[in-house]
């Protein structure tokens, strides 16, 4: 689902778009967006928009996490290294007690984030300052320890600022498992989806193991599945499309 928001402030409007990263056995970002659509007319540099997503550690040792940020493709100009009053898109990000202000590479110890066994934490926020540039910017975010550089989870996120107000919702729409319910289930669970295409289902548990698969029909809206031999405890659900992971949700069974 798209959802427009009004920012007064900044005079932009933002749309997001909602797709998880995957772990590989350390944190778990969850409801994470992966494109940001901002629409403008006039900006300025205290003008922003930010994306925020919850981390999660759904493994069974307490994680001591520091962020490490990195760009993709960037818009042009990019003020990167960050100098004040240089012209060019600028970003900050924000984790734990403390924000770190346009171009720091790494959060550091004080704000390091201790998450025991499913704890979570919404501290993490990206602050991104368009400065009157259109284009699109990707900015990636490793949630990691910090002897542990490889071995987090790390999440992208795309900034596509268009010049004017007015245009219509982006016509390019995300396949989504959008509910499921009950949850916490059972013996079966309903699965909603929007925009449904040709995928598949993957049942994972905490350390990453696919128990079970289920294929989607292009325009399913419903779907139901049953869970049988699943053991009782929190599994990932991911709606994959064409290999990628369009949505990721949480499914406790009892």
């Amino acid at each position: 689902m798209r959802v427009f928001i009004s920012w007064c402030a900044a005079g932009v409007l933002l749309a997001r778009a909602f797709a998880p990263a995957e772990a590989n056995g350390q944190a778990t970002v969850v409801d994470a967006p992966d494109t940001v659509f901002v629409l403008v007319d006039t900006m300025s540099a205290t003008g922003y928009v930010a994306a925020q997503w919850d981390v999660v550690n759904e493994t069974d040792a307490a994680l001591n996490l520091m962020v490490t940020r990195s760009f993709g493709a960037t818009a042009t100009p990019f003020n990167y290294p960050f100098v004040e009053d240089n012209p060019g898109s600028y970003e900050r990000f924000c984790w734990g007690t403390s924000c770190f202000d346009y171009g720091q590479n790494a959060s550091t110890p004080p704000a390091n984030v201790l998450l025991n066994p499913g704890d979570t934490t919404s501290t993490f926020v990206s602050d991104f300052y368009p400065n009157n540039v259109t284009g699109s910017t990707t900015i990636r975010y490793c949630f990691h320890e910090p002897a542990e550089l490889t071995s987090g989870v790390c999440h992208a996120v795309t900034f596509v600022v268009l010049g004017t107000v007015g245009l219509e919702e982006p016509t390019t729409v995300k396949p989504t498992l959008a509910h499921m319910v009950p949850n916490p289930a059972q013996d079966e669970v309903m699965l909603s989806f929007d925009h449904a295409k040709n995928g598949v289902l993957e049942f994972r548990n905490l350390i990453g193991q696919v128990s079970h698969t289920e294929q989607v029909s292009e325009g399913l809206t419903e779907q139901r599945v049953s869970l049988d031999g699943l053991a009782d405890g929190v599994w990932l659900v991911t709606y994959k499309v064409d290999g990628v992971a369009a949505s990721t949700k949480r499914l406790v069974i009892r």
